[in-house]
Order: C-alpha cells, then sequence, then structure tokens
C-alpha cells in the first residue's frame, strides 16, 4: 500500500468521525440539555447533603458558644468567653478532617461545585476580617456583618441549588441582622444564635434528610 493510499484512508476515517460527532450534536435535543444540567446540579446537591455536615456542625457549635456566653453574662460569670476559645479552633480542626476524607471519597467535581467552593471560600476570608477586627468596632457591627455574611452566602448557595430552605434560611439572617441594630450587646448572642439556628442548622438537617430519602428511593 503506498502513502497515497493510507493518507486516503485516514483522511475518510476522520471525516467519518466528524460526521458522526455531528450527528450526536444534532440529535442532542433540548430535554436531554435539561435533563444533564439537572443531573449536574443534582449531583451537587447531593454531594452538598454529604457535606450538609458541615452546615449542622457548624450552627449547632457556634450556638452553643453564643449561648454558653450569655447565660454565663446573666449569671455574672466572667470567664464565659473561654469557650470562643476552645471550641471554634477545635470544630475547625474536626471540620477539616471531614472535608478532607469527603473530598477523597468524591470522583467527580462539576463547575457548581467549583462556584460554591470558591463562595464559601471569599465567605471564610471575610468571617476572618470581621472577627479580626471586631475589638476595634465592638459586638453590634461585628455581629450584624457575620449575619450579613450567613445571609449571602446561604442565598446565593440555595439559590443555585434551587433548595428553598436555605433560601428563606438567609432572609433570617438578613432579617436577624437588622432587628441587631435596634438590641444591646448581650442580645447579639441571641441574635446570632437564631440566625444560624434557621440559616444553616434547620436548612441543614433537611438537606440532609432530602439526600437520606434520594439514596433509599435509588
Amino acid at each position: 500500500m503506498t502513502n497515497s493510499e493510507v493518507d486516503a484512508g485516514a483522511t475518510i476515517t476522520i471525516k467519518k468521525k466528524l460526521k458522526n460527532k455531528k450527528m450526536e450534536n444534532e440529535n442532542f435535543q433540548p430535554e436531554e440539555s435539561l435533563r444533564l444540567i439537572n443531573g449536574i446540579i443534582n449531583s451537587a446537591k447531593n454531594k452538598l447533603a454529604d457535606d450538609g455536615f458541615q452546615f449542622i456542625f457548624w450552627g449547632w457549635l457556634i450556638i452553643v458558644c453564643a449561648m454558653t456566653h450569655y447565660v454565663s453574662i446573666k449569671l455574672n460569670f466572667e470567664m464565659g468567653y473561654v469557650v470562643w476559645i476552645i471550641l471554634p479552633p477545635l470544630g475547625a480542626i474536626l471540620s477539616a478532617i471531614y472535608g478532607y476524607k469527603q473530598s477523597k471519597k468524591s470522583n467527580v467535581k462539576t463547575y457548581i461545585d467549583t462556584y460554591l467552593g470558591f463562595l464559601w471560600g471569599g465567605f471564610i476570608i471575610g468571617s476572618i476580617i470581621t472577627l479580626a477586627f471586631g475589638f476595634i468596632h465592638g459586638i453590634k457591627t461585628t455581629y450584624f456583618f457575620l449575619m450579613i455574611l450567613y445571609g449571602v452566602a446561604t442565598f446565593i448557595t440555595g439559590g443555585m441549588l434551587n433548595f428553598k430552605p436555605l433560601i428563606i434560611g438567609s432572609l433570617f439572617s438578613f432579617a436577624l441582622a437588622g432587628i441587631s441594630v435596634f438590641l444591646g450587646d448581650v442580645d447579639q448572642f441571641l441574635c446570632i444564635s437564631a440566625a444560624l439556628l434557621f440559616s444553616y442548622v434547620i436548612p441543614g438537617h433537611l438537606l440532609k434528610s432530602k439526600f437520606k430519602q434520594q439514596t433509599k428511593n435509588a
């Protein structure tokens, strides 16, 4: 077989592949596109449901810290702030270990996973900066901005995953941030606890429950 014959055969093969690819694209109907998009969203939703642990874990952890500090102030116990020094750093370690183990289990990463990663990465950076300068602005301003950050992160996450409990919870967080402006310093602990209950804990449990139900029916 001559070189020209080989080249001719290769050209015919490439043309056939291109034609088949074109036919596949043409046969890709809008309904299939919607199914693909829904599949990606459901994949991210299920993954977040696994990570619903993070919503539940951090929600309850900060609520425990805030309410412990609140009760200690009411009882004139001056060492109530110590809970903030112990629990959040310990929680960060446990959360990081859990996140690392979960990432090892996941073999597929969608564009929604990437967007959510940047969103919550930005939330963490914003929270750290807010807390770092909290001693300058005081508890009212610090907790106000934290509740706004909670609201923004959960509102966007809920919108991307089309999960209404997160969206509704975020609205409670925004509302409580507004209410906190009219309350005293000590009552800020009650406000931020309520904000986390509605924006983290309740949606986290609902998301986890929905995921378990989907897994059971699968």
